[in-house]
């Protein structure tokens, strides 16, 4: 019997010790034709660019929330970053073959910049030292970063685009340079309570009748703004006379957009019922216009160029041996649990 607990006890004992393993930092993530990029210095730059995404996910919680293809933004993210990170190995190595150089004068600038910005925020700060990161790394990095500049510089001075190609990109790009909105403002009276959900049917009643009283006003010449202000449930645009500016298709619940894009300036709608309540919207501008190949020429050639410089990564990638290690990659932290 105590030879058997001695035999659970050192089996738990094993356990806690492989549980409690450090992460090896020097463990590469990932391979660029020979080339490590390491597990901290992965975890670095997902940390170094952690705080400008979670502004557009709505704070550290949104990290767990999930796309429309049902990935959560934080392995959308790993996985966009290690992308990057190995892509622009893979452009800084063709830089170096393309003969691109860069002088120790123009790194030494580029990490200055980047040494300085790395010591402006104490997480990220605190993040470099925690993960090993050395003064070597960061004017690696710059490195790579000029090298990747004077590459795709050189690349956008040298491609030709022709004026068929771009012609063609119009062509088949029209809608994108059809400017169709409708510039109106609303009055609305509200079937929903302040968590959207709908009112009693008998409130409902009530708020239709109210809305007629009041596009009775309107339809009789009364001042469209004033009335906004003085009668409009929508916080939004109540207090500038209902104003909702210019608006394209898309952009507006379907039964309000049909009845906006029907009507010609300067008129008022009848009721327009929506999921939000009852609507009375005034059409104050209505805006068609197209750019034209002339003026849209600039633009596209930077688009065109844009794809060929994809094209041309593309290329790159599928000519080099790059190996991703799955396990290291899952094992990368930089959301605090």
């Amino acid at each position: 019997m105590k030879k058997l607990m001695t035999i659970v006890l050192a089996g738990l004992m094993s356990l806690s010790l492989v549980a409690c393993k450090q992460k090896d930092l020097n463990e590469a993530v990932a391979d660029v034709n020979g080339t490590k990029i390491t597990l901290g210095q992965y975890e670095f730059m997902l940390k170094m660019n952690k705080a400008s995404v979670e502004s557009t996910i709505g704070g550290a919680e949104g990290w767990e929330q999930k796309d429309q293809s049902g990935q959560t933004y934080k392995d959308k993210y790993k996985t966009l970053v290690l992308d990057q990170m190995i892509n622009t190995e893979l452009l800084a190595q063709n830089a170096e073959k393309e003969g691109i150089k860069v002088t120790d004068k123009e790194i030494q600038s580029s990490y200055n910049d980047l040494k300085t910005y790395v010591n402006s925020d104490e997480q990220i700060k605190k993040s470099a030292e925690d993960l090993g990161i050395s003064d070597d790394f960061l004017k690696e990095q710059a490195k790579l970063s000029l090298l990747i500049q004077k590459s795709q510089e050189k690349f956008y001075s040298e491609e030709k685009v022709s004026d068929s190609e771009m012609k063609k990109y119009y062509d088949e790009h029209i809608d994108e340079y059809k400017k169709d909105e409708v510039e109106a403002s609303h009055i609305l009276i509200k079937t929903t309570d302040d968590q959207n959900k709908p009112l009693p049917e008998a409130e409902q009643k009530k708020a239709k009748e109210k809305a007629e009283k009041v596009l009775k006003e309107v339809k009789a010449g009364g001042d469209f703004a004033e009335l906004a202000k003085k009668y409009s449930q929508d916080p939004g645009s109540a207090a500038n006379g209902g104003a909702l500016g210019a608006f394209g298709k898309g952009m507006m619940v379907k039964e309000f957009e049909d009845a906006a894009f029907g009507m010609e300036p300067g008129q008022v709608s009848d009721l327009v019922k929506t999921d939000f309540g009852y609507h009375i919207i005034k059409v104050t501008d209505r805006i068609k216009e197209t750019t034209s190949f002339d003026e849209a020429k600039e633009g596209i050639k930077e688009e065109i160029l844009k794809n060929k410089y994809g094209e041309k990564i593309a290329e790159l990638q599928k000519k080099a041996k790059i190996e991703k290690f799955d396990k290291v990659i899952e094992s990368a932290e930089f959301v605090e649990k």
